[in-house]
């Protein structure tokens, strides 16, 4: 009980520092031409950006929070929880801008909490056997294959709102699979340093964490917000969903009636993501609330 309160506790602060994290990295990349993406030129600009940095340092944080997290829980237990990020926010947008929540958005909140509380409620999900074997190969080659076509496809694109969708797309496949392998370096280490060192899981996902880092700067600079946003906060935890239950044998209810509901309750999550995703506020929160806190000589607005 203790190590799911934990679990619970860590991963809703991560959510908080993610969604800090969003709103800087955000401002900072601003919007790069098309045939920047994932360039050297690209790369070096936006890690020079003062409001990355700050972005930065806040997913770091929040990245060791989820490391914590995923020591005491499962992946079905902690990804759902950090779609609470976009909840926190609108909290951000509502202080800084001082104006009340609209019927909209309290719609989008109410989806989100009662979706994840209602899937996890029923699902109870329990943490399984972590593996090493081959089972691993297949997903990591279809999602580094994915990656890799994504990045060459969203370079030739001009139009910002496909481009935004395949930017955001890999984003959340490098994410997911990220969470994945963080989850089992953290049951690795229930058995030691040495253990740890001396198996490939570790250095697979000092990589993984790299082309992260990478993909999701980009997906944040490839199109409009409410595309983007929408896109990686629905794909990462269901990739990460889908590899807790076939790699780790993650347990969840699966009797008709609870999956059904399971199923219900993760699709009234996504259409709250969507619908907070979409909130004008939100999507001018690089526009508004950053810019009235410091004063960038080259303000970088978001013209989608």
């Amino acid at each position: 009980m203790m190590a799911m309160i934990i679990a619970t506790v860590t991963s809703l602060i991560a959510g908080l520092l993610n969604a800090v994290s969003g709103v800087f990295q955000r401002k900072g990349i601003g919007n790069p031409d098309p045939v920047t993406l994932y360039s050297k030129q690209q790369i070096t600009t936006t890690c020079r950006n003062k409001l990355w940095q700050i972005g930065a340092a806040a997913e770091g944080l929040a990245a060791l929070l989820e490391l914590v997290a995923l020591y005491y829980g499962s992946l079905l237990l902690v990804e759902p929880l950090l779609m609470s990020n976009l909840i926190f926010l609108l909290v951000i947008v509502h202080f800084r801008l001082k104006s009340r929540v609209t019927s909209r958005e309290w719609l989008g909140i109410i989806s989100i909490g009662f979706g994840i509380s209602l899937f996890l409620i029923i699902a109870n999900p329990r943490g399984g056997q972590a593996t090493y074997g081959l089972s691993w190969l297949i997903p990591i080659t279809i999602i580094a294959a994915l990656i890799s076509i994504g990045a060459l496809y969203a370079r030739q694109l001009n139009n910002p709102k496909l481009r935004g969708s395949v930017g955001a797309l890999i984003g959340g496949l490098s994410l997911g699979l990220t969470a994945a392998l963080t989850r089992l370096v953290m049951v690795q280490l229930h058995y030691g340093i040495k253990p740890e060192l001396t198996h490939w899981p570790l250095y697979t996902l000092i990589v993984s964490s790299i082309v992260s880092i990478l993909t999701i700067q980009v997906g944040y600079g490839s199109g409009p917000l409410t595309i983007t946003q929408s896109i990686l906060e629905i794909t990462s935890p269901l990739v990460s969903i889908l590899l807790g239950l076939t790699l780790f044998g993650d347990y969840i209810n699966r009797t008709p009636l609870a999956m059904a509901l399971e199923s219900i309750g993760f699709v009234i999550a996504i259409a709250g993501v969507i619908t907070l995703s979409t909130s004008k506020r939100i999507v001018n929160v690089e526009t508004r609330a950053v810019m009235t806190a410091y004063d960038l000589s080259k303000p970088m607005i978001d013209k989608y």
